[in-house]
């Protein structure tokens, strides 16, 4: 049995093979997973937690429309496509959104996932 429920599920989202961000309602980020930061390109030492999601990732105006969509509209997107640019490089950006909710229903914000798919989205082999 594990003895720290939380530190496992916190261990699970750190360990995922794709990035997740999470933003809450007001537009704050709550939480983006080591991957994200790799996918995104973002240093380690980016200090994005507590910030505005349009601060945290200006650099990613596809990302920044995906996020205010979700927050705005409340509809989930299953499997949809963006890009983003990276010094100069495009990356296609494979994505799912979802509304966080909590045991009573209550929305408590958004969950972006997503795969840099730029080499599958290429067709090369």
């Amino acid at each position: 049995m594990v003895s720290d429920i939380k530190e496992y599920y916190q261990c699970i989202l750190d360990n995922l093979t794709g990035g997740l961000i999470s933003v809450d309602l007001s537009g704050k980020v709550v939480y983006m997973n080591p991957m994200a930061g790799k996918i995104l390109h973002m240093d380690e030492d980016h200090k994005c937690l507590g910030c505005d999601y349009n601060k945290a990732y200006a650099g990613f105006p596809a990302l920044l429309g995906v996020v205010k969509e979700a927050l705005e509209t409340g509809k989930s997107v299953r499997r949809a496509e963006i890009s983003v640019m990276h010094a100069n490089v495009p990356l296609v950006i494979g994505y799912s959104t979802m509304r966080v909710k909590n045991h009573d229903g209550k929305e408590l914000g958004v969950t972006v996932i997503f795969q840099d798919i730029s080499f599958v989205a290429s067709g090369k082999k």
